[in-house]
């Protein structure tokens, strides 16, 4: 058993484990805190929009750092203890800028845990030969078996505050599995604004992140707004808001197991051609929702969703970018796909959602997916599969 622990992919495992269980409370369930300190649409999407923007700039400033460092590791355990300190400092007042401040500083170190956290993991599993996949696959099990868990969790305690206690103590776990991780060498890569913006003279890529930030815009508004809407639908409770983000995290399975052949044979741009019309569909579902259960049914469509548009849109950044600009490219698309389409998605939705309804809002979500695939089909379905990409 010690030396099962001792595995490099193991290690590796439990800290994805540990950063998306964490994850799992906090994206799932922290909007129901918010409501229930009294705000509203424009103010959650306002607090939710400042996160993604602080983690724009932090994201570039902590990987300086992790240039920096003897040991990253050390950082990353350091960098989870500060994010558990200001999380628990959400309980201080519950004034719309006192929580504003709160998640700015909180997402200062935070939104930064994972691509820190994950630049260990793939340096290590490398340098082992080890796949990424099945280590990925245990932090999205996770996330999935601790949603469900946890929303039954809030209906027993009737009490959201637990809701900062619980992602508060397990930011600490995430420290414990940072320090835990294996020591990894680091070669530098110099990654700034304007080396990043250069790699839009690759037309191919421009037009890519052009069909990519739309979609992401609405899934900023579904990450932000689908908790508290769910919960003022017939039937709801926090229970199935947790069985929700199960279903919606155990269907990316499939895809996950199957995303290397799927990318071979059909390529970046006709895959995410699907995730359009498939988000479309899924919104529309949730604007006409009349009951919890057709909200949890739209869920199932999560499968060609967030997790075909984020791994298709990094495996063409690397199959296409030079390899001394891979790691801006892979920046880029946290600046672009996580940073200003989440910004929009996330203040942009919350201001309508106030002067119309949050439904109203997943209609308009729905038309505009529509409208990507209007546009973007017919250029993807008559080129080849691989897209320009690099053999």
């Amino acid at each position: 058993m010690k030396k099962f622990f001792k595995d490099v992919s193991v290690k590796c495992a439990l800290f994805m484990m540990a950063y998306y269980v964490t994850n799992s409370v906090f994206q799932s369930f922290m909007s129901l805190y918010y409501t229930d300190r009294g705000l509203d649409n424009t103010q959650i999407g306002t607090i939710n929009a400042m996160i993604a923007l602080v983690s724009v700039f932090f994201m570039q400033f902590w990987g300086e750092m992790g240039d920096r460092a003897k040991s990253r590791n050390r950082l990353l355990a350091l960098m989870a203890v500060a994010a558990a300190a200001f999380m628990g400092a959400y309980l201080i007042s519950d004034m719309f800028w006192a929580l504003l401040v709160t998640a700015c500083l909180f997402a200062a170190f935070y939104t930064s845990l994972q691509p820190m956290g994950d630049s260990i993991v793939l340096a290590s599993l490398a340098e082992n030969g080890r796949r990424f996949g099945p280590v990925r696959m245990a932090g999205g099990l996770s996330f999935a078996v601790v949603a469900m868990l946890f929303g039954n969790v809030l209906d027993a305690l009737g009490d959201r505050r637990y809701v900062v206690y619980t992602v508060s103590a397990l930011c600490l776990v995430i420290a414990l599995a940072a320090l835990n991780l294996p020591k990894t060498g680091f070669i530098r890569q110099k990654d700034d604004a304007r080396g990043m913006l250069m790699l839009f003279k690759n037309r191919e890529l421009l037009i890519l992140f052009l069909f990519m930030v739309p979609l992401q815009i609405t899934l900023g508004y579904f990450y932000a707004f689908f908790s508290p809407l769910f919960r003022t639908l017939p039937g709801a409770t926090d229970g199935l808001l947790g069985w929700c983000y199960f279903i919606s995290a155990v269907s990316e399975t499939p895809f996950l197991i199957n995303s290397d052949r799927l990318f071979e044979k059909y390529g970046a741009g006709k895959l995410m051609c699907v995730s359009a019309i498939t988000l479309a569909l899924r919104w529309l579902l949730v604007s006409v929702a009349k009951s919890a259960y057709v909200a949890m049914f739209s869920q199932l469509l999560h499968s060609w969703g967030f997790i075909v548009i984020t791994v298709t849109v990094s495996k063409y950044v690397q199959a296409t970018v030079p390899a001394n600009r891979r790691a801006s490219g892979q920046l880029l698309i946290s600046v672009f796909g996580f940073g200003v389409a989440r910004v929009i998605g996330y203040f942009g939705g919350g201001f309508l959602a106030d002067r119309f309804s949050r439904q109203a809002v997943f209609l308009a979500c729905s038309i505009l997916c529509f409208a990507c695939f209007v546009i973007f089909a017919p250029y993807y379905l008559r080129r080849p599969a691989l897209n320009g990409q690099i053999k």
